[in-house]
């Protein structure tokens, strides 16, 4: 990252910015996924522009980012953490996952894809994505589909600005 970009996240963070959510481990079954979604509520007025995508996984897993793909069940909400602990946990954001058997998202574009074969997660995007606030909600998914015909521990955390 560079002075520049590092400042702007250190000054955005100091003014109470700066933001992340996590499903913390996860035991998913054979063939199965770990949804992790942001929602950008219409009219929030809110940017949410992503930092960064950490987690970590057994063996093989299918790591997706979509764009407007919502869960199509209901998942376990998140209270989205203020990563200054001076400032209150009020993000303008809703956050969930939901863990389960077949693919939870519906509809959508997958942005990207990677296979991860174990280990840790840490991809940076630095605002590589922006989602606006509209009309309408906007969703910014990471999708992990495990490969495997066995369990497989799964973590996801999604860290943004919010401006």
């Amino acid at each position: 990252m560079d002075d520049s970009k590092l400042n702007r996240h250190e000054i955005l963070n100091e003014n109470g910015k700066l933001y992340s959510v996590t499903t913390g481990p996860q035991s998913v079954a054979a063939s199965g996924y770990l949804v992790l979604e942001i929602n950008n509520l219409a009219d929030s007025n809110k940017w949410m522009e992503v930092v960064r995508i950490e987690g970590g996984v057994n063996a093989s897993t299918n790591i997706d980012i979509l764009r407007n793909a919502p869960i199509s069940v209901s998942g376990i909400a998140l209270t989205p953490r203020n990563r200054n602990w001076s400032y209150a946990d009020s993000s303008a954001l809703s956050a969930q996952y939901v863990t389960q058997a077949t693919d939870p998202t519906s509809g959508g574009e997958l942005l990207t894809s990677v296979i991860q074969t174990g280990g840790s997660i840490n991809i940076k995007y630095d605002g590589e994505f922006l989602i606006l606030g509209g009309i309408t909600d906007r969703q910014f998914s990471v999708r992990l589909a495990n490969n495997t015909s066995q369990p497989n521990t799964l973590a996801i955390s999604i860290t943004w600005l919010e401006l």
